[in-house]
């Protein structure tokens, strides 16, 4: 326990814009790390291990990452919905920026190290390297739905893009990314109707939709996209409740949220066993983060150093998720002469240091990437008519302000590797 005095300060200077606690805020970046590192031990138990290990740990950081997402996203298009103007080019946009600023230097870093120093093959059968598995990762389309559909019909094609080599984790970072195409489309063009040029409207829909419905039908998560929403939900309730209501103040109401969601998932475990990707059971899981929240977000103080901690391992987690498996990889193949533990260890700790570079040369810029990609994107989607929204002409400090209460990944996109 931290025996730094709680920050005490007026609770009005607690909040971001968002309404959020610095508890409440310091909750969320703590399970950022903490699934990150679940699942760069999972990839330990894969790649040092064969897979022969069974681990839970995959699934639960991939269902907090895609509830984490769900619930981020959701509150960021709702409070964008509720202002004047058209907001999908500066969403999409600061999306793009979030997700591609470190993913294309890694994914171009990865292609590189398996043409020379990677001498392993760790994807699943079918396209994972050569200019055009490259070109499909780029576009974020490896897995994509006709993919696995032909799959099913026994259909085999030579053009089955699958995540390039160690970048086979990569394969949740797609249906987030779609996600946020998707729900963007409902929030913007479905309910708020602003103004999108209709070419745009099919061609992401065209793509978005189908990674939607899959994804909820089934897909390598079971049904990580009804996950996503199910975090969504939360988000939800959580603007719909306002920060000053009775509901969002009781915390009697919080308690008896967790209570009931830890009593509920407590007896479905007894009973059936424990699945993370069973929907009920992340539903549950829901249900106590959601009620975790409410009555962080209701403290008016917050430890410095745990939280000054949590905020630095968040900081860097999407990079972690990145790097780690190609890190691991190329440690595993040149120390097999090394003691298995020290090995690991040192895999561990250079994993976490190449995401460190990592952050600190491209993902940290992400906010200056959106900024200069916004008019762009306004140019390209709005109709001629349509006026820009104040949102694309702030300043660039406005647009970190902004970025910084949605505590950016889901967003950290999710992660995991398939066995």
């Amino acid at each position: 326990m931290d025996s730094s005095p709680p920050v005490t300060a007026d609770a009005s200077k607690q909040r971001d814009s968002r309404g959020t606690s610095a508890s409440a805020t310091a909750f969320l970046d703590l399970l950022r790390f903490t699934a990150a590192n679940l699942v760069l031990l999972s990839h330990v138990f894969v790649v040092f291990f064969d897979n022969k290990k069974t681990y839970q740990g995959r699934g639960v950081a991939v269902i907090i990452l895609f509830v984490l997402s769900g619930f981020l996203i959701t509150r960021s298009l709702m409070y964008r919905a509720k202002k004047p103007g058209e907001h999908m080019p500066a969403f999409l946009a600061d999306r793009v920026a979030r997700i591609m600023t470190p993913f294309v230097p890694v994914l171009l870093a990865i292609a590189l190290l398996n043409a020379t120093v990677i001498h392993t093959n760790w994807s699943l059968d079918g396209l994972s390297t050569g200019f055009v598995a490259l070109l499909g990762n780029l576009f974020l389309l490896f897995d994509y739905p006709v993919f696995q559909l032909l799959d099913i019909a026994h259909v085999d094609v030579w053009w089955r893009i699958r995540p390039y080599n160690t970048a086979e984790p990569f394969w949740t970072v797609a249906i987030e990314f779609w996600i946020y195409i998707a729900m963007s489309l409902l929030f913007f063009c479905a309910i708020k109707r602003e103004r999108i040029r209709g070419g745009w409207i099919v061609l992401l829909a065209l793509i978005s939709v189908p990674v939607i419905l899959w994804n909820a039908a089934d897909g390598a998560g079971k049904a990580l996209s009804l996950t996503w929403m199910v975090g969504g939900m939360a988000g939800f309730l959580v603007v719909f409740m306002g920060g000053d209501s009775a509901a969002a103040r009781s915390r009697l109401l919080a308690w008896i949220i967790v209570v009931c969601g830890v009593a509920s998932l407590s007896a479905r475990v007894v009973k059936l066993g424990f699945d993370p990707y069973d929907l009920q059971t992340n539903f549950l899981m829901t249900v106590i983060f959601f009620g975790i929240f409410l009555r962080l977000n209701q403290a008016t103080a917050a430890w410095r150093i745990p939280a000054a901690l949590a905020k630095f391992g968040a900081s860097y987690s999407y990079s972690l998720y990145l790097v780690h498996n190609t890190v691991l990889v190329i440690v595993f193949e040149n120390t097999h002469s090394w003691p298995k533990p020290v090995a690991i260890a040192f895999g561990v700790v250079l994993a976490h240091l190449v995401a460190l570079l990592v952050y600190h040369s491209f993902e940290k810029h992400h906010r200056a990437v959106g900024t200069y990609l916004r008019p762009i994107f306004a140019r390209a989607l709005l109709k001629s008519a349509a006026p820009v929204a104040q949102p694309q002409t702030v300043s660039p400090a406005a647009v970190a302000v902004e970025a910084k209460s949605e505590l950016s990944h889901i967003e950290s996109p999710t992660l995991e590797s398939r066995a």
